[in-house]
């Protein structure tokens, strides 16, 4: 047995599902039940946001350990559920590892959903929210526009990998410039505040906030506490966007 390549593609594995959004230990119980699959004496696997911390020991006693720093994050969870998938494949009934690998790789490669369909999720989101908070169908249709927008926002600033505290900050600032157009500017009967709230739910770090209380409530009290900081972070930034158009807005409009 490969000990070094066992170990990398572990490693991947708890990559992809770190990259693709999920709980800290979700990725520790994956790595660890990759080695276990191929019989390996001692597996230890430690992991924060930002790294993977794995070793492992052979049957001679020998310890394999690898660190991997892990720098980009994004939604996908369709890739969390299919390396769960195949964690549970190898408890059952082993794959070589090249075979392993591909099927790795091919998760990892795997292209997200395409950007209309996106647009459309996006669209969807304020749409919903906006009957969800008590909104007229002028308003939700309002919500849907808006929603288009700062997805593509979204989509956009990561091309040039902008850092995601000034993507949110955009985006709270274009919900905010976007729903002050529709509500003040033009002839329309709308709710200026139920808007305002159904458009930014889309960028609201509901995620980020669930693994943070499910890491805590498992004992990763330290990846509980970044993650939980990261979803302040992403509030407080869509906050200054918001609170800052408005600010500039408040004059025009008076």
């Amino acid at each position: 047995m490969d000990h070094q390549r066992l170990i990398k593609l572990a490693t991947l594995a708890g990559q992809i599902i770190l990259e693709s959004g999920g709980e800290i230990y979700r990725v520790e119980d994956t790595i660890t039940m990759i080695l276990r699959s191929y019989q390996v004496k001692e597996a230890e696997s430690f992991v924060t946001p930002t790294g993977i911390m794995v070793s492992l020991t052979d049957a001679e006693g020998q310890i394999v350990s690898l660190i991997r720093r892990v720098q980009k994050s994004n939604i996908d969870l369709e890739k969390v559920s299919l390396v769960n998938a195949l964690s549970r494949q190898l408890m059952a009934e082993p794959l070589p590892l090249p075979e392993l690998e591909e099927a790795l790789m091919e998760i990892s490669d795997k292209a997200p959903y395409s950007i209309p369909f996106q647009l459309l999720m996006a669209a969807m989101c304020g749409f919903s929210f906006t009957f969800l908070f008590g909104g007229s169908i002028t308003d939700a249709l309002i919500a849907l526009v808006i929603g288009i927008f700062v997805r593509l926002l979204q989509l956009g600033t990561r091309e040039i990998k902008l850092n995601g505290i000034f993507i949110n900050i955009m985006g709270g600032a274009l919900v905010a410039f976007l729903a002050t157009f529709f509500t003040h500017w033009m002839p329309l009967e709308t709710n200026f505040d139920i808007i305002m709230v159904a458009s930014i739910m889309l960028l609201v770090p509901g995620i980020a906030f669930t693994n943070a209380l499910r890491d805590i409530l498992m004992g990763d009290y330290l990846s509980g506490v970044s993650k939980g900081m990261e979803a302040f972070l992403i509030a407080v930034s869509i906050a200054i966007g918001a609170g800052t158009a408005l600010a500039m807005i408040g004059g025009v409009v008076a």
